[in-house]
């Protein structure tokens, strides 16, 4: 009876691990960690995007590319596991700015959420089936506080960058 509380622990705490992998891997547009996410196999409709698994990391990669800063936050996450499959729902609030660096930056706010089917195959957690559900979207003009010039930006994350960091 332990070991079967456990490995649900363990199998609860690689699923939600996975789960706030895919925001990191996207902001940073870092391609290996983007190919840990999806099965090959998966169906994946991101509204803007509808495919294989197999094709979701190099849409991805070239969404993000489109933009300056983005930050993807996932929250709210419940899971729930029937053996090799589990079913999740998560909140994600996401937010980029595009343009050029001048005062033509745009600022976009996308707060949806995620269900998800996850699939164990090999010993390895990935996403089966993903849905995204656009709960609202709010895109504006840029304007920065002169307060914030200072501020280190998180302009054109990749992994070349020197502040990367892999979890």
């Amino acid at each position: 009876m332990e070991a079967e509380a456990l490995r649900r622990l363990l199998d609860e705490a690689d699923c939600r691990a996975l789960l706030m992998r895919y925001g990191p891997a996207v902001d940073w547009r870092d391609r290996a960690s983007l190919d840990t996410i999806f099965w090959p196999d998966a169906e994946v409709d991101l509204g803007v995007f509808k495919g294989k698994g197999s094709d979701t990391p190099a849409f991805l990669m070239a969404n993000a590319g489109q933009s300056r800063r983005r930050c993807h936050m996932t929250t709210s996450v419940s899971l729930r596991l029937e053996g090799d499959v589990a079913f999740a729902q998560c909140c994600s609030i996401t937010h980029a700015l595009s343009g050029a660096a001048d005062a033509s930056l745009m600022s976009h706010l996308f707060i949806g959420r995620y269900l998800d089917r996850l699939e164990r195959r090999g010993g390895e957690w990935r996403i089966a089936s993903r849905r995204y559900l656009l709960h609202g979207a709010v895109s504006e003009a840029y304007r920065e506080s002169p307060a914030l010039a200072g501020m280190l930006k998180a302009d054109d994350l990749d992994p070349a960058h020197p502040l990367f960091v892999t979890a």
